[in-house]
């Protein structure tokens, strides 16, 4: 290339011609145009001028090109960095940031079915005409509700999010179907369901799938499970894994780690050989945990809060059986180790031709304290609760004044603050010593209580006697006090 063609000073030119297109203040233009013009360039000789060194006669001209583009990339890009507090023109409205992609959803489509057409399959929510607001936490955004749904167990990973495990009709069984929520329950979403029929609806050989419980560890890891098999999700749902060989009859995430009840064979109560196993969440490799031995082989329920947990084992009464109370254990280590407490209700003194009274529900409290629900054999009896603030070393038996209805269905905001479903919702708020019917204002007959703290708890309102489904789910925000009903929608 030859000294006389000068590429810093065709630099200069072009920037200089391209000031003169851009969009700004005449002022300022002028003055990236006044710099650029006013930077000397070399002498037009085949050689340097003697009386400057070489590097001067390239680099100005090249610093001042560079001072050029700043200048140029501030008006054309960055105008308003240079003065954050630069107000619009008038009647120039600024426009907002857009939203991210993390906001909360409002209420989705319902996704009611064309009169004619096939209903879909409620496992494998169908798509709608119509996109759904993202979901929470960058969760795929699901489906419609499936027409019918109606639940038979729920979990929250929050006071907001929680899942429910159901039916609706469909075309095709299985029929087993899952929503979902983070609104509080306002409004729900459909999302797959493992390939699986449900325990409390579906009667099926002794070879098929059945689940009947479901716990979501956090927006993604969740858990659907019975007596003989138990799947997987790591994605919130989207993909279910069948775990070989895997089964639940009851399971928990208890100080961040899944915590499971099972036997020794699928289906094998009465007579299981019951093991509690831990494993990391969304794994498969699950080892034993040291429970003592003593415990009954006709069922299990563990429930947990933080790191305490209760596993409650029950005998098989059948036939008047004399001694079959169940047995309980306690864990204050996340599940790790146990200790044996026995049968915490006292046997009656009078009632039942032998006197004994069983565990039939347990749970923990946001405060760890741990309460029992006690039922007199054969209902002979009525009902009444026992509560342990110290891990189940003791427990305080309250008066039997509960009446015998059936209903096991029982809650725990607090050891004081206590709810138990027999034909209705009845609410104590001193440990059980007195209780008060719910009424009207409340769900009635539920198969399911939970707390996720002192405050916030939802109920599962049964279609009626001796129903297994409920279409309605009821939270309270004031540990029972009041209540309000939200349909499946």
């Amino acid at each position: 290339m030859s000294h006389n063609t000068d590429p810093a000073a065709l630099l200069r030119n072009a920037l200089t011609a391209e000031a003169r297109t851009v969009t700004a203040s005449r002022a300022f233009t002028e003055r990236v145009i006044g710099a650029a013009e006013a930077t000397p360039g070399p002498a037009a000789t085949d050689g340097w001028p003697a009386d400057q060194p070489a590097w001067r006669g390239w680099v100005l001209p090249v610093a001042a090109a560079a001072m050029v583009a700043v200048l140029l990339a501030a008006v054309l890009i960055g105008a308003p960095l240079l003065r954050p507090d630069r107000q619009p023109p008038a009647g120039q409205v600024s426009q907002p940031p857009a939203p991210t992609a993390t906001s909360i959803p409002g209420p989705g489509p319902t996704g009611t079915p064309t009169p004619g057409s096939p209903t879909p399959n409620a496992s494998k929510p169908s798509p709608t005409g119509t996109s759904s607001p993202p979901a929470q936490g960058g969760l795929a955004d699901g489906g419609p509700v499936p027409a019918g749904f109606r639940a038979v167990d729920l979990t929250w990973v929050s006071t907001d999010m929680g899942f429910a495990l159901g039916t609706a009709p469909c075309a095709t069984a299985p029929c087993t179907s899952i929503v979902r929520t983070v609104d509080g329950g306002k409004s729900w979403v459909g999302l797959p369901a493992p390939k699986a029929m449900l325990s409390q609806t579906d009667t099926c050989s002794s070879s098929c799938d059945m689940v009947s419980q479901l716990r979501f560890a956090n927006p993604e890891v969740g858990y659907a499970f019975s007596y003989n098999a138990l799947f997987v999700t790591t994605d919130g749902g989207q993909h279910w894994d069948k775990q070989p060989g895997g089964s639940a009859y009851s399971l928990e995430i208890v100080d961040g780690m899944a915590v499971r009840v099972t036997g020794q064979a699928a289906s094998c109560a009465p007579g299981c050989d019951f093991v509690v196993q831990r494993a990391a969440l969304g794994s498969a490799d699950w080892h034993d945990a040291a429970l003592p031995a003593g415990g009954r082989s006709a069922g299990a329920q563990l429930r947990a809060s933080g790191r305490t947990a209760v596993l409650a084992t029950f005998g098989h009464v059948a036939g008047g059986a004399q001694d079959a109370t169940s047995v309980l254990f306690a864990s204050t280590d996340g599940g790790a180790s146990w200790r044996k407490l026995g049968e915490p209700c006292p046997r009656a003194s009078g009632g039942g031709a032998s006197g004994e009274v069983d565990t039939v529900a347990v749970t923990v409290a946001s405060d760890t304290s741990i309460t029992g629900l006690c039922a007199p054999r054969g209902g002979r009896g009525a009902k009444f609760t026992v509560t342990s603030t110290d891990g189940g070393a003791h427990f305080a038996v309250a008066p039997a004044s509960l009446g015998s209805a059936a209903g096991d269905a029982l809650g725990a905001a607090s050891a004081t603050t206590l709810l138990v479903s027999l034909d209705q919702l009845y609410r104590s708020t001193d440990a059980g010593r007195h209780w008060q019917r719910v009424g009207s204002h409340g769900p009635g007959a539920a198969s399911w209580i939970g707390f996720q703290n002192a405050s916030v708890g939802r109920a599962l309102e049964v279609d009626g006697p001796g129903a297994a489904t409920s279409a309605t789910v009821w939270t309270t925000t004031d540990a029972g006090r009041s209540w309000t009903a939200v349909a499946f929608r």
